[in-house]
């Protein structure tokens, strides 16, 4: 009996190792590399795309705008608005309006509810 438990133990261990390494891949090319069409991760597609479903040219709370994208973006609220932040950070695709902190001193930004956004002049208004 005990070689019939150490047999499928290690039979179970392989297939975990093979499972992680497939979902270890794919975390690294479909979502932690930038794509090279538009240089986004998909978080930061999906972001833009609920902003532009939003867009009225207003500044938004950028807690509505992680709560638009929490319907595209199923990792939960804390990555999207990492990843806003750092868009809003880079002053490019988004306008800022509050406290989005600074990556030369290393200072984080304010919560999400005290600061807003919305897409800059730069971004495409096309299809995202």
């Amino acid at each position: 009996m005990e070689q019939a438990d150490n047999l499928s133990s290690s039979a179970i261990g392989r297939v975990y190792e093979t499972w992680f390494l497939d979902y270890a891949s794919y975390v690294i090319l479909e979502r932690a590399v930038p794509h090279i069409n538009d240089g986004l991760k998909p978080v930061q597609r999906r972001i833009l795309h609920a902003m532009k479903q939003m867009d009225d040219g207003r500044f938004h709370k950028v807690a509505n705008i992680i709560g638009q994208a929490m319907q595209y973006h199923p990792h939960g609220d804390a990555s999207i608005g990492d990843a806003l932040v750092n868009i809003g950070q880079k002053d490019l695709l988004v306008d800022t309006q509050g406290n989005w902190g600074d990556v030369r001193t290393g200072d984080g930004a304010a919560a999400s509810r005290y600061i807003e956004s919305r897409l800059s002049k730069f971004c495409p208004r096309g299809g995202l």
